[in-house]
């Protein structure tokens, strides 16, 4: 598959592998060492804020695997063509969900669960899958694929629920199933409390 860009036309890679692999790159709180050295050369030499050097540093390591290393002189109409593409070909955008309830690269086991078990696929074992139709497939898995169930668990909003026995069980399995940086803030604010705590009254009642 390819685009046309300034007149020219561009391979890109479509595979849903590389299309996970650009998303990590896009959302990742951190940046490489190659990433962190064009955001370094680019504040140098351009009047951007660190904070676009960023993330322009994010989008180019992006375009390199989505256009094979063939990178478009016009870098805007290139990452509007790869965003583009991400979005499945999607002008209007969806209501965006309040917190992350999916990534693909943590959850990948329980996907290709799902996909073994509605469709018969392996997505360890297949060539070649086109990022739509994986979209596709994954949007219509049915609700008793344990991704779909932790999806639910983690969209979930207890102060909705009046039970209080359910409220605690939806925030018993949120924490089972949280995502590596939800992890990594709790484990945070539970250092900045027990912290305050030491260097305060002494309470950490419920830190653990």
């Amino acid at each position: 598959m390819s685009v046309d860009i300034g007149g020219e036309t561009y391979m890109i890679n479509t595979d849903f592998r590389t299309i996970m692999d650009i998303e990590e790159v896009l959302f990742s709180p951190d940046l490489t060492e190659k990433q962190r050295a064009f955001a370094e050369e680019m504040e140098q030499y351009s009047d951007v804020s660190h904070e676009d050097a960023c993330q322009n540093a994010r989008y180019y390591d992006a375009m390199e695997m989505f256009y094979k290393g063939n990178i478009p002189e016009d870098l805007t109409e290139a990452m509007e063509q790869m965003l583009w593409f991400y979005s499945c070909g999607k002008e209007e955008k969806g209501k965006a969900p309040k917190k992350p309830v999916l990534s693909f690269k943590y959850d990948f086991d329980y996907i290709n669960a799902g996909f073994l078990q509605d469709y018969k696929i392996d997505l360890f074992e297949v060539d070649q899958l086109h990022w739509w139709k994986f979209m596709s497939l994954f949007s219509a898995l049915h609700d008793d694929c344990k991704i779909c169930e932790i999806i639910g668990w983690r969209a979930a909003e207890p102060k909705d629920y009046k039970d209080k026995e359910q409220k605690k069980r939806i925030r018993e399995m949120q924490k089972v199933y949280a995502l590596p940086n939800e992890r990594a803030a709790e484990e945070e604010k539970k250092r900045e409390a027990l912290i305050a705590a030491l260097m305060g009254d002494g309470d950490i009642s419920g830190l653990v």
